[in-house]
């Protein structure tokens, strides 16, 4: 399926040699994003917006601090609240537990 602003895989190994990890994120209007993932010091300065409850507005400035290419960044609000929630799922974790001895 083709989608406005989709890359060709040159460019995407070109954003994962520079970045790492890059995720695609896609919309039913046919739009794809690319996006890396965040650097604790880029979710560390909005953790402010965090405390303020202001978590759409989090999201969204993660992802445009985050944003590589693909489709222009949307003004239509709707589109801009869907992919920006999709930023949490780009941030990488390892599992990881505490064993009271």
């Amino acid at each position: 399926m083709e989608y406005n602003g989709q890359q060709n895989s040159v460019v995407i190994d070109r954003w994962k040699t520079e970045h790492g990890s890059v995720y695609a994120i896609k919309t039913e209007k046919k739009d794809i994003f690319y996006v890396r993932s965040p650097k604790i010091q880029e979710i560390e300065a909005y953790q402010p917006l965090l405390q303020q409850s202001k978590f759409i507005t989090y999201n969204i400035g993660l992802f445009k601090t985050c944003y590589l290419g693909g489709a222009p960044v949307p003004n239509d609000e709707a589109t801009l609240k869907s992919i920006a929630t999709q930023m949490m799922k780009t941030v990488e974790v390892v599992v990881s537990e505490v064993e009271k001895l």
